[in-house]
């Protein structure tokens, strides 16, 4: 994630979490499609760098280190493992003698910390800014800049942004940067991409595309966060022009990981991982190209020239927000005199987090309900973007509750799948389906079951969905609460009456998902809410049989009194 402003080959769809329990032949249900990830395929550089983190076995019992990932944001993460995020994940988990999971989770949103390492959901968020304010950072594990990406043959050296060889360029530059604003300020305009990117629907618009045009010959260069151009222009045969030493806009940035602000003991023993690992840490980040900036204060030094102490910010230069909004309602009132498209721009508005402009547009001729060019309607983005008072505003201005996006999701679903509890709530009120069910087989119970918190759980069980509900592949509720390691959540469900031991079309039942996973107090709660431990799956194997398999003899010893109990 570029400071301050998800990987399957195309095609491909991802495999549910229920398939990573160890049971893929026993009937797998799918991921979520918004969920899913796609994005160009890894160039030879990178695809397999020498410096990634060796296979290592640990035991069933030792802890888990669980890490916020984006399932397709190449080259820093991606669901197959193949990001320099997820290279180092495995070094400092195996470091530390913890077994590595992830939560994938956009990074491409708003609320981030709040709904991932502040609502428990995961102990670890990478790549933020050393200053982070919302958790605890850990050391810097490097330091990067934003650069130009420049074309084959374009031998460009520009000593600042005054350089009169940038205006001449055909230029790509991001909807919001802070090397935009930079080359603005010195009269260079360019090529805006808007970036709300959805890897599942959308992945063409990934953050590499910029630079993906530059090697097409569309653009001469584009502005872009150094680690993103780096694998890229690495592919291409581009040059890259650091940005940070020409000018005295802040544009390199030490990026640290970040943990909950109640969990200083993690941060330090990261820190202490880290700095054990710093040899591995350097090689992974030169192998994917990483614009390596000097920083004293890294895990990993860098080679490339710093800017030095920049200038305290003039405090006049914090322009009051009242008025900030209202030059760019202004300015937004001429484009459409001028012929703007109002939905586009309500588009922009909304990713903006704009109240005052996305207002204005629902009065002047926006549709609360048209889809942005990602097949994104209204709702569904202020969701993504975590922004309930937008929700409101358009659900104010009529806008459909049932109303589904281009992967066949309602607000709700998404909703649940954000862990938007104010959302929920707002469509909730306004009638929206608990009970609707996605193309492939989702209900926002079974994403809030997956993805949310027990709070948005109980909400959406207050609001009568069912318990007992099993989708097309056999799969309950019961079984997903299984698979996300919730015991809160699967006690809410066993009390509003949930069947302990449905099994799925494949035989497979909530207990020997339990016992796959090594998930104890998951398995304590069926074995008293009447699972049964003599069921046996398609290959004849009990609960019992799946936790000795997976190396926990101690849970294998617990299913096999339950089963002796059965049987006495």
């Amino acid at each position: 994630m570029a400071p301050a402003s998800r990987r399957l080959p195309a095609g491909a769809r991802a495999v549910l979490l229920l398939c990573s329990l160890g049971l893929v032949a026993a009937g797998c249900t799918r991921e979520p499609s918004s969920a899913t990830a796609r994005a160009p395929a890894a160039p030879p550089a990178v695809a397999a760098p020498a410096s990634a983190a060796p296979a290592t076995t640990l035991p069933a019992d030792a802890p888990v280190l669980r890490v916020c990932a984006d399932p397709g944001n190449m080259p820093l993460s991606d669901r197959a493992g193949e990001g320099f995020q997820n290279k180092i994940a495995q070094v400092v988990a195996a470091e530390m003698g913890r077994r590595l999971e992830y939560e994938w989770r956009s990074y491409y949103q708003r609320g981030l910390a709040r709904s991932t390492i502040n609502a428990g959901r995961c102990d670890v968020l990478m790549d933020m800014n050393s200053d982070f304010e919302m958790g605890l950072p850990t050391r810097p594990l490097y330091r990067s800049t934003y650069v130009l990406v420049t074309r084959k043959g374009l031998d460009l050296r520009p000593a600042s942004l005054d350089d009169p060889a940038l205006k001449k360029l055909k230029v790509g530059v991001f909807q919001s940067s802070p090397a935009r604003q930079a080359l603005f300020d010195h009269g260079v305009q360019g090529e805006v991409q808007y970036l709300f990117y959805d890897s599942a629907s959308a992945p063409q618009e990934h953050p590499g595309k910029l630079a993906e045009q530059v090697a097409a010959g569309k653009l001469d260069a584009a502005e872009s966060w150094g680690p993103v151009a780096g694998y890229y222009a690495a592919r291409g045969g581009l040059g890259v022009v650091p940005l940070n030493v020409i000018d005295n806009e802040v544009l390199e940035y030490s990026m640290a990981w970040a943990v909950s602000r109640k969990n200083a003991a993690l941060r330090d023993a990261l820190n202490a991982a880290m700095q054990r690992s710093a040899g591995k840490i350097d090689a992974i980040l030169r192998d994917y190209h990483v614009p390596l900036v000097a920083c004293a204060d890294c895990i990993v030094a860098g080679n490339l020239r710093s800017h030095g102490p920049y200038a305290a910010p003039d405090d006049q230069d914090d322009t009051p927000s009242a008025q900030a909004s209202s030059d760019m309602l202004a300015q937004l009132q001429l484009r459409i005199s001028g012929g703007a498209d109002p939905n586009d721009e309500l588009a922009h508005a909304l990713d903006a987090g704009d109240g005052v402009r996305v207002a204005w547009l629902l009065r002047h001729g926006a549709s609360a309900d048209k889809s942005n060019l990602l097949g994104e309607p209204p709702l569904q983005q202020a969701i993504r973007n975590q922004a309930p008072l937008l929700v409101g505003e358009l659900l104010a201005a009529g806008a459909k509750v049932e109303n589904r996006d281009s992967n066949g999701w309602t607000p709700l679903m998404k909703a649940a799948w954000s862990n938007d509890g104010k959302s929920a709530a707002q469509l909730l009120a306004h009638g929206a389906k608990v009970e609707a069910v996605s193309a492939d087989g989702w209900t926002p119970l079974d994403l809030a079951i997956s993805y949310a918190d027990a709070d948005l759980v109980q909400a959406l069980l207050t609001a009568g969905a069912s318990v007992r509900r099993a989708n097309p592949a056999g799969f309950t509720p019961v079984m997903f609460a299984v698979a996300r390691n919730d015991p809160k959540i699967l006690d809410l469900l066993l009390k509003r009456g949930a069947e302990a031991d449905r099994a799925n079309r494949a035989g497979v039942t909530p207990l020997m998902l339990a016992a796959a996973a090594g998930r104890e107090d998951s398995a304590r709660r069926l074995l008293a809410a009447g699972a049964s431990a003599d069921a046996r799956d398609a290959d004849g194997k009990t609960p019992a049989a799946l936790a000795q398999q997976r190396g926990n003899a101690e849970l294998a010893h617990l299913l096999t009194e339950a089963q002796h109990r059965r049987t006495q």
